[in-house]
């Protein structure tokens, strides 16, 4: 990925580079072109100027000035300068005295310019073998033309300085490319080392070392979230994962019991059907409740595992008065059965926010959990306390209570009092799952001199 993002940068380099560079050199080109040839245009009217007055006059001693001044400004210049007459024929030349007398005519710059037009332009001289710049201008006595005088220049001079000046912007393009290198390698470097690092978080991670996190200090903002991102959920899959494996082992551990006395009394039983009727129904009878026993942890065991998902389910506006009267109605029978009093004691409305069926639970768990440690003749009362911030649910039972050293580890799973023989251990921690799940919390209350208050806590809408 770092070679990508250093060519990525070195690719926008490049194009800006040549966005920019490419109409600088040809404009350098033209202004280069221009300026040489405004020089030779005023060079070539100042020595017009000065062989105005050989040609009035026909002066041999003129025209061997203008030699000589031309042939001097050659020299310096680098130009070549030719002088003709109004006939074409030339009167001067610093290039070589040998074509003096010739006829120029054929020259199309010389007959712009002895036309009385000045010409300037680039073209290739088959005599010279080489590319020309030339300006031709005439030899004016007000509108009479005398003659007409022609500068040309090498066109490689032109390109010459206009290359010399590129090789300073190829120079400076190079700079800024090398540059470009190193920046680009520090960046791909930095973003790419972050990453490689995330990478190695997540391959330990897959390995089975939970507890490894990402650095998340310093990067990009965008690779700081993901690091962030990473880490919550690892933090998630963590705690699932330890969740997980303690439900595994509680569960495990919890069944292997109810299994193992399962198979031995059925075994006896087998064994006793033909010497012991009587004996084999006894054994079965207890294998009966035995099944019903394992029947009743597993179904615990299911309703633990889906409360163990609930922390993403919406809460929603109940009526806490409305569901316990129900709850009540449901379980008052039962109470009686039992010879234990169920008493309801609510405010005409008292609405909460809760998932959808926990306060259900709750006060099933609660009531089942009371009716099987109270005496009989006793009273449980089912009390609901409107708060502006908590409603507190509560079922009071007129029990033994619970030792206080227990009373930190009764939400735990498998729990159990020594007098609860039935009971699977997951009642109390699946209503501190859903309470808590619903933004409360549930907590037992010893009560003086005796009982036990089964409470739960839900935020008022």
């Amino acid at each position: 990925m770092k070679w990508r993002l250093v060519a990525a940068l070195l690719s926008l380099t490049i194009v800006v580079l040549a966005v920019q560079d490419v109409p600088l050199i040809q404009y350098l080109r033209i202004v280069e072109t221009e300026r040489i040839t405004t020089a030779l245009e005023r060079d070539s009217f100042v020595i017009s100027g000065r062989a105005k007055e050989a040609i009035e006059t026909s002066s041999s001693v003129g025209i061997t000035y203008v030699q000589n001044a031309i042939t001097e400004y050659g020299a310096q210049s680098g130009a070549r300068v030719l002088v003709v007459d109004v006939f074409g024929v030339a009167i001067a030349d610093s290039g070589s005295l040998d074509t003096i007398g010739t006829s120029f005519l054929t020259r199309p710059e010389i007959a712009e310019a002895l036309a009385g037009s000045v010409s300037s332009g680039r073209r290739f001289s088959s005599t010279a073998n080489q590319e020309l710049l030339y300006v031709a201008v005439p030899i004016l006595n007000g509108s009479q033309t005398l003659g007409a005088v022609r500068l040309t220049f090498p066109a490689s001079v032109v390109d010459s300085a206009v290359n010399e000046r590129l090789r300073g912007i190829g120079s400076v393009a190079g700079i800024t490319l090398l540059v470009s290198v190193l920046v680009a390698l520090l960046l791909a470097f930095g973003i790419t080392r972050r990453l490689s690092n995330l990478k190695n978080v997540t391959e330990e991670f897959t390995k089975g070392n939970y507890k490894v996190r990402a650095e998340v200090n310093g990067g990009a903002p965008e690779i700081r979230s993901l690091a962030r991102s990473f880490n919550a959920m690892a933090d998630q899959l963590g705690k699932l994962i330890s969740q997980q494996k303690a439900f595994a082992g509680d569960a495990s551990h919890q069944l292997r019991t109810p299994l193992t006395a399962l198979q031995l009394r059925l075994e006896r039983a087998t064994e006793m059907l033909s010497t012991d009727p009587a004996g084999a129904a006894e054994r079965i009878e207890a294998a009966i409740v035995e099944a019903d026993r394992l029947q009743r942890l597993v179904e615990g065991l299911l309703v633990l595992s889906r409360s163990e998902n609930v922390d993403q389910i919406a809460r929603v506006n109940c009526d806490a008065s409305q569901i316990a009267r129900e709850r009540f109605d449901n379980w008052e029978a039962l109470a009686s059965e039992q010879n234990v009093s169920l008493e309801l004691k609510i405010p005409e409305t008292a609405t909460i926010l809760a998932i959808p069926g926990a306060l259900e639970q709750v006060i099933d768990n609660y009531i089942d959990n009371a009716l099987g440690n109270v005496p009989a003749n006793s009273t449980i009362t089912l009390e609901v306390t409107a708060d502006p911030k908590f409603t507190k649910i509560s079922v009071i039972d007129e029990g033994h209570g619970i030792p206080e050293a227990d009373l930190a580890k009764a939400f735990n799973r498998f729990w159990r009092a020594k007098s609860d023989t039935h009971g699977s251990g997951l009642g109390l921690a699946i209503v501190d799952r859903l309470a808590t799940a619903s933004g409360g919390r549930a907590e037992l209350v010893n009560l003086s001199p005796h009982g036990l208050s089964a409470d739960a806590y839900f935020p008022t809408a």
